[in-house]
């Protein structure tokens, strides 16, 4: 009986060191979020709010508690450092919440499509918005479907490797 004991405590122990580890083997980064976890969420606010300088700093609050929230809904129990950022899906820029529902880990790693190229579509269409280009909703809308589409549609290019780097 001692012996049955001390393999099921070694078992649970070697587990628990060993599934950090292996947590992120077989597991892909996404490069879209789950529209389950993740359907995007907005403040109630107009292009006139958004478009004020520094508006999106003023309205940011995401604590690290919300953070580890958000890495556990997508199954990433040990996220490594400088590999993700919890992005907004709707950027802050276009009215975006804080919201649990508007958030979702995205690699900066995946290519082509990461966390740096929306950041060039989220400043992009934040321009276009300000400039009355494109209607608020519509932006909001087209990121939150499919960024990936919506930097195809908004940044005017075909993306390859070469014009990434």
């Amino acid at each position: 009986m001692k012996r049955r004991g001390f393999a099921v405590f070694y078992l649970t122990l070697c587990l628990g060191l060993l599934l950090p580890v292996f947590s992120s083997f077989g597991f892909e980064d996404p490069v879209l979020p789950d529209p389950r976890l993740t359907p995007g969420d907005t403040f109630d606010v107009t292009k006139e709010d958004i478009c004020v300088p520094g508006y999106a700093k003023r309205v940011r609050d995401v604590p690290p508690a919300l953070k580890r929230k958000v890495y556990l809904r997508y199954g990433i129990l040990n996220p490594e450092p400088h590999h993700y950022e919890i992005d907004h899906l709707i950027p802050l820029g276009l009215g975006g919440s804080n919201s649990i529902k508007n958030l979702w880990p995205q690699s900066y790693w995946t290519s082509p499509w990461n966390a740096y190229l929306k950041d060039k579509l989220e400043y992009k269409l934040h321009k276009l918005v300000c400039l009355g280009i494109v209607d608020l909703k519509e932006a909001q809308q087209a990121i939150a479907t499919n960024w990936i589409e919506a930097y195809k549609k908004y940044m005017g290019k075909k993306l390859d490797r070469d014009s990434i780097h």
